[in-house]
């Protein structure tokens, strides 16, 4: 990863305005643009499942997740570039359903169709309603896709 990154990634991780899910979003994200030529994919997660799945726990929480986002960008603009598409991405559909449906869409596809749109969702309210730590629901999310793409 460049130097750049690193060093704002270090002191995002000190910083007690942003959350440990919104962290790992951008280290996700700007671990990504270090690898041009597609060699990433054997070090991080596979965006055709990753990427969906960040966006629909960014939405449990929207408001405040943008909050962070926007802090990012005045904060850490370089790093912001990273994730800047997905900050658009979420900050202009209004109707976040629409948001949430495409993207449990995406993932279920990626997915191979093995889990449903709704299984994905109800996984997702499960979760959320039982973790005090959004990050905790992603954990245990990220663990119960990895039986169907593993």
């Amino acid at each position: 990863m460049k130097e750049s990154f690193i060093l704002e990634l270090q002191k995002l991780y000190d910083d007690s305005h942003v959350s440990s899910l919104v962290q790992e979003v951008c280290e996700y994200y700007a671990s990504g643009l270090d690898y041009e030529d597609g060699s990433y994919m054997e070090e991080i997660e596979p965006r055709e499942i990753f990427e969906p799945v960040y966006i629909l726990f960014l939405l449990q929480r929207r408001e405040s997740y943008l909050d962070e986002f926007s802090y990012i960008r005045k904060k850490y603009p370089h790093l912001f570039t990273s994730v800047e598409q997905l900050y658009e991405d979420i900050l202009i559909h209004m109707d976040v359903n629409a948001l949430e449906k495409t993207n449990a869409d995406k993932l279920s596809s990626a997915l191979d169709n093995k889990i449903t749109s709704d299984e994905i969702f109800d996984k997702i309210n499960s979760l959320c309603m039982q973790k005090d730590d959004i990050s905790d629901a992603l954990d245990g999310f990220c663990s119960w896709i990895h039986n169907f793409y593993s």
